[in-house]
């Protein structure tokens, strides 16, 4: 079970792998987007706004709805990962101990996660419950299109995320993420007003005859969009939520592959000193029978 555990952890790193730069690189275009510009003009107007989008603290909607997205794993040997991601939902719904029970609903992943959440008074969605089993994107873009429609419709207000997250083959810790909406300027991030002369770390992006003119929703210091900046940040902030989504679930798996290695190679080094102790105790016992019987001849002979 550590060498099945050890090759699936391999495989759930190399994907982890390749697609996390991928998820950086997006978000930071998305980041930069909204930073360098495209939500503030110079008139103290706002041109690109979108729902799922929170680009301030006052930003903020009032939450009351609430989705919970729990990840855990569908069976046990993994020492104390499902343990602890228990203890956690218990955690978090306390939280919000103040909102209706059925205005909290909990999304399990992981049949370990679905057990756990039963135990609650909050409505269950178990729609998605075996999404590490078949993983794969489409399966992980389904379940973030559903989570952003119910966002949309007025179902939810804040949806969390809380996963393991994969630092090292002996370090996993559980992460809890806010998932929508989208936190696209944290608290103490400054947004800087577009100018006349757009840079960037090689110079100027906008070419020499755009330079004199004003800048309007579709032309962002070091962007121009195309059809528009409200299409565009439509279609990147749900690309960037989606990779978000999958590169979390990613890392919630290789964090539970790397859990069942090290608790498996505990187990097989635990075994390996009990069989260790049996033979000594078998191989002690074995010599006292043989001295035992010894005895009994040497006393016998001598009558």
């Amino acid at each position: 079970m550590q060498k099945v555990a050890s090759a699936k952890l391999h495989k759930a790193q190399t994907l982890l792998g390749y697609v996390l730069p991928y998820e950086v690189r997006l978000r930071n275009i998305l980041l930069t987007f909204v930073h360098e510009g495209c939500i503030s003009c110079k008139d103290g107007s706002l041109f690109l706004r979108n729902e799922m989008l929170q680009t301030a603290v006052t930003d903020a909607r009032a939450v009351n709805k609430v989705s919970l997205v729990f990840v855990a794993s569908d069976t046990g040997l993994c020492g104390a990962y499902n343990s602890n991601m228990e203890r956690k939902l218990f955690e978090v719904v306390e939280e919000y101990a103040g909102l209706p029970a059925d205005h909290v609903t909990l999304y399990p992943i992981g049949q370990k996660m679905l057990e756990t959440a039963k135990k609650t008074e909050h409505p269950i969605n178990d729609t998605f419950v075996d999404l590490m089993t078949h993983l794969s994107f489409s399966s992980v873009e389904l379940f973030a299109n559903t989570l952003i429609e119910e966002y949309k419709n007025g179902l939810s207000d804040k949806t969390e995320f809380v996963f393991y997250h994969f630092r090292s083959m002996a370090s996993q810790v559980i992460r809890r993420d806010v998932l929508l909406p989208f936190q696209a300027i944290p608290e103490g991030v400054e947004v800087r007003m577009p100018d006349t002369e757009p840079k960037g770390k090689h110079g100027v992006f906008i070419p020499q005859e755009h330079q004199t003119r004003v800048l309007g929703p579709d032309d962002v210091e070091g962007y121009l969009t195309e059809p528009n900046g409200e299409e565009l940040l439509e279609a990147l902030l749900l690309r960037v939520i989606q990779y978000n989504f999958y590169k979390s679930v990613l890392d919630a798996n290789a964090s539970e592959h790397a859990a069942r290695t090290i608790a498996m190679k505990a187990a097989s080094e635990n075994a390996e000193d009990l069989i260790k102790d049996l033979k000594l105790q078998y191989n002690k016992s074995r010599q006292q029978a043989i001295t035992a019987e010894i005895l009994d001849i040497v006393s016998g002979s001598v009558r």
